[in-house]
């Protein structure tokens, strides 16, 4: 991977003195510059995650930035977190030593819990130096209920919301009959397995689950022996929330072994997964996702072409970046402020137009209402499939569209707010 030093600023071109601190509504007539902190996973196995993350961010900042009449500059500085909860920490004591006071990324749901609570410990501590921590992709519900904290805002659908998804459309889908669930040995693929069996007993309980597995997140090379505890034990559909290698090894472990089984995924449109299938997972591929290639607006179109561009081997695979950087810039505008406690307040409860429709914030969890789709890995037509991803013929094609309302489930978040 091309990321070695452990910081890198990778959105910048602002005018010189600038201020990097808070901006009351006065100042925001001028140039503003807010930093932002992007913690990823830029070295090891999963790198290739961290880098789309962080040129989707780096894309979604430029567009931002260049706005007509633009006053607020988003100004990301880059942080290998390498997965490691400890990096993490030390990362953080930099990030507030520098006075940043917003963060975004963290990589795994390790990362983002002790993220979580060092964000909570230094925001007690240091009134009127508070951090605020804007979650772009790590899903588990658990951040939105049980561990939620007013300095955290989730902008994608969690993994039961996304499994609502996933379980509606297979539920109409009576070939499925026994399912065997493989997931990765952490907390989001803990949450994918329990998830997947409690919304399968409640849409389809004649589905049997045929078998279980919980792996080493990042370490298995040869996911043979797990294929041929699938084969054995008749399963024909996969239910798995596994990305990177994870996914990649395991679709090429099916294909070598003949596996001819239905896949429903989470992450199966980027990250060398649709590479891995090629023609033998047309039609049997499946993904629940808040990116929809076939239905990008003007605006997107420009972002995806300006990606594409710099980054060929990557993929654009997540709505969450670009929505929260524009729930972002919309709190600022409404507060008149920078100062992170300010644009919560004017986070909680708004609703904007995002990329695929309206998207909200729901006030009490700090959870984001967005719409879902589940979609099938088909032949680019140019039609159903307006591109191939990752150089092949082959894309996904949208089955089923979920608006907001249809995903939004209760929480059970008690949160303690500022005064």
């Amino acid at each position: 991977m091309c990321f070695r030093p452990n910081r890198r600023q990778i959105v910048s071109g602002l005018a010189a003195g600038v201020a990097a601190a808070t901006f009351p509504l006065p100042l925001l007539a001028q140039t503003a510059r807010l930093k932002i902190a992007q913690l990823e996973i830029l070295s090891g196995g999963l790198a290739v995650l961290g880098e789309t993350n962080a040129r989707s961010v780096e894309i979604g900042a430029e567009e931002f930035n260049a706005r007509p009449g633009q006053t607020l500059k988003l100004d990301i500085q880059l942080f290998d977190s390498k997965g490691s909860a400890q990096e993490a920490q030390a990362i953080f004591s930099q990030i507030a030593d520098d006075g940043i006071r917003y963060v975004t990324g963290g990589g795994t749901s390790a990362v983002v819990v002790s993220l979580i609570d060092a964000i909570s410990r230094h925001n007690e501590r240091n009134p009127g130096k508070e951090i605020l921590y804007l979650n772009h992709q790590a899903i588990d519900p658990d951040f939105t209920n049980g561990r939620c904290n007013f300095w955290h805002f989730r902008f994608d659908p969690h993994v039961f919301m996304r499994m609502e998804a996933l379980t509606r459309f297979l539920a109409a889908d009576k070939t499925v009959k026994q399912v065997f669930l493989i997931n990765q040995d952490y907390t989001f693929g803990h949450q994918v397995q329990n998830s997947a069996k409690q919304q399968l007993a409640e849409k389809r309980p004649d589905v049997k689950i045929v078998g279980e597995e919980l792996h080493p997140i990042g370490r298995v090379r040869d996911f043979s022996p797990y294929i041929a505890k699938i084969k054995a034990a008749g399963a024909d559909t996969i239910i798995t929330g596994n990305f990177g290698s994870d996914l990649v090894l395991l679709i090429r472990a099916a294909n070598d072994a003949g596996l001819n089984v239905k896949f429903y995924t989470y992450y199966g449109n980027a990250l060398g997964a649709p590479t891995a299938l090629g023609e033998a997972g047309v039609g049997r591929m499946r993904l629940v996702t808040g990116m929809d290639l076939n239905a990008l607006n003007p605006r997107m179109q420009a972002i995806h072409k300006r990606f594409k561009e710099k980054y060929p081997t990557l993929e654009l695979f997540h709505a969450a970046y670009f929505d929260m950087i524009d729930m972002l810039g919309a709190a600022v505008k409404k507060s008149g402020s920078t100062e992170p406690l300010a644009v919560a307040r004017a986070m909680e409860g708004m609703t904007i137009e995002g990329v695929f429709g309206p998207v909200a914030m729901r006030a009490d969890d700090h959870q984001m209402m967005a719409p879902l789709f589940v979609q099938t890995f088909s032949p680019a037509d140019g039609k159903a499939v307006k591109m191939g991803i990752e150089g092949t013929k082959f894309g996904y094609k949208t089955e089923a569209k979920y608006a907001s309302a249809d995903t939004r489930l209760p929480h059970s978040c008690v949160m303690k707010k500022p005064a």
